[in-house]
């Protein structure tokens, strides 16, 4: 993660892109988790087409979460198959920025990592790949952006999810 060299430096982070399981290189951050007395770090694809963050189960477990308390839903996926998952708010810190979001954890999450997707992460901040650079710019939306939700008591509820997982 590195800050950009402009006058706007304070509100915009470049992460290069990691590379992923098979070597490729892929929009992957590090974001920290509030466990309750500590911050966890953790990776997470970061994907537009996923309405929410999604975590293993075992990170919930990790972040003291009792899935057993939390309610149930469930999410389609691109393929057409049904994602079980469990919903939560966690508190993160992402871009230097500290803000509680909507998180879902799977037990049957079998993509071999977390997702970083819209719900939360993308009312909060403007995100612009450039996979030539292989950089994934985070800039941090103004509050007087018409479309933020922040101070807003709304409820929210699961939305689909899309994964696309190419195969080569």
């Amino acid at each position: 993660m590195r800050a950009a060299s402009r006058p706007s430096a304070l509100r915009r982070v470049e992460f290069p892109y990691m590379k992923d399981a098979q070597g490729r290189f892929a929009p992957i951050v590090y974001l920290q988790a509030w466990t309750g007395n500590r911050w966890l770090y953790l990776q997470a694809y970061v994907d537009s087409g996923a309405a929410w963050s999604i975590f293993h189960a075992d990170v919930a477990q990790l972040l003291g979460i009792k899935l057993n308390r939390t309610r149930r839903h469930y999410m389609s996926l691109g393929n057409g198959s049904v994602l079980p998952i469990y919903l939560a708010r966690i508190r993160v810190r992402f871009a230097r920025e500290e803000l509680t979001v909507p998180a879902g954890f799977s037990d049957a999450l079998h993509v071999g990592f977390n997702l970083l997707g819209r719900g939360g992460f993308f009312d909060h901040f403007s995100m612009t790949f450039n996979d030539r650079a292989r950089v994934l710019t985070v800039s941090r939306l103004s509050s007087k952006y018409p479309h933020s939700l922040r101070g807003h008591a709304r409820a929210w509820r699961p939305l689909p999810v899309f994964l696309v997982r190419l195969v080569w």
